[in-house]
């Protein structure tokens, strides 16, 4: 694996097919940014925040062993069903899928709401629509951090246009908020309903004190995800928010912007699913 590939290459696909949303979308716009990418820890945290997410990912992953596993297997699955034609895209999606039918089971304590014993599946569509919220709002954010300022419109058209990546993760319309006020309204009434119980504590850690190309992410990555999470859930994973870790987000963020406007050139910038799509839909 060699650095800036955390997951495999593209491949070219069919000739001007332009996937799911097309390279003119805010969907293509967003996620064709490295920098994005650095809201996945906290995203992840997010995700298991919620007991029944937690419990699928203690009992059924390998993260114990393999504790980037689901951040990578996360980012694949967001660059090939955002710039894969339509038949990678769904491959993709249908292969998720077929993992997520073994994931299911009963929580064995109490959190929040869920009692013990409450039974979890990944093919919950509302567990479904929790995972997507977060990629959602992470993805945005991180941009808003690491690359430039979203409009508000600008954000909703990206909610609009990923209607299409949420049927692909298993969102049903019946539980995806119609709009983008509708869907912030969901997220905040959610962060509330967040439990930080042992299993997500375990989760937290196996992560955190893992390495990236030999690089621990017990420090950088503790205050990037720390400086994407909202209070409370830094809070309540215990992450440390002092002085310094706040002086050290303000350079991380500021650096990463001016390094990601100014110095990156777009082949390093951008993702190589992105450029290959860039291609394959020039070739119509």
């Amino acid at each position: 694996m060699t650095l800036f590939r955390l997951v495999p290459p593209l491949a070219p696909g069919l000739a001007g097919d332009r996937g799911t949303t097309g390279p003119d979308s805010m969907v293509w716009l967003v996620a064709r940014e490295r920098a994005v990418t650095l809201g996945g820890l906290s995203a992840l945290l997010l995700q298991v925040a919620h007991p029944l997410v937690a419990a699928g990912v203690a009992e059924h992953s390998t993260f114990q062993t393999e504790p980037l596993h689901r951040l990578r297997r996360t980012l694949e699955l967001l660059l090939v069903t955002t710039f894969g034609d339509q038949q990678q895209a769904t491959e993709m999606a249908n292969s998720v899928r077929q993992v997520h039918r073994s994931i299911r089971g009963t929580t064995s304590h109490s959190a929040g709401r869920w009692q013990a014993g409450t039974h979890y599946s990944a093919m919950n569509p509302e567990l479904c629509m929790w995972v997507y919220a977060t990629l959602v709002e992470l993805s945005l954010d991180s941009f808003d951090v690491f690359v430039r300022t979203l409009t508000f419109d600008e954000r909703a058209r990206y909610y609009y246009e990923s209607e299409t990546f949420g049927r692909l993760l298993g969102v049903t319309s019946q539980v995806r908020p119609g709009t983008y006020y509708e869907f912030r309204d969901y997220y905040q009434r959610m962060l509330h309903q967040l439990v930080v119980d042992e299993q997500a504590l375990g989760i937290s850690q196996s992560v955190l004190s893992s390495k990236l190309y030999r690089i621990p992410l017990s420090t950088l990555g503790r205050v990037i995800a720390a400086g994407l999470l909202p209070a409370s859930t830094r809070a309540a994973y215990g992450l440390r928010w002092d002085r310094t870790d706040r002086a050290f987000w303000w350079i991380c963020r500021h650096g990463v912007r001016f390094m990601t406007r100014r110095l990156a050139p777009a082949q390093l910038r951008y993702w190589q699913h992105y450029h290959m799509a860039i291609q394959r839909c020039a070739q119509a």
